[in-house]
């Protein structure tokens, strides 16, 4: 087998830095809910869910709909 290389094109992946940071969540494309915000020290959000039964994260949007996030058995249905 040969291999024959063409050059098809260019890719530019551009990173713009966000100034005035908030991180937000989206619910199909309805309107974004902020969750948190940039103030001080590192630009990053971290969620962490612990190892409970209790152990969850919910995301509400305000109207009803609601995303949830949490600790199971594994092959658990609930």
């Amino acid at each position: 087998m040969r291999n024959n290389k063409q050059k098809l094109g260019t890719v530019t992946i551009v990173n713009h830095k966000i100034d005035n940071l908030e991180w937000a969540f989206q619910f199909n494309d309805d309107v974004p809910v902020k969750i948190a915000e940039y103030i001080n020290g590192k630009r990053e959000m971290h969620l962490t869910i612990g190892d409970t039964s209790t152990s969850n994260i919910v995301f509400s949007d305000g109207k009803g709909n609601t995303f949830k996030i949490f600790a199971r058995e594994k092959g658990g249905s609930k």
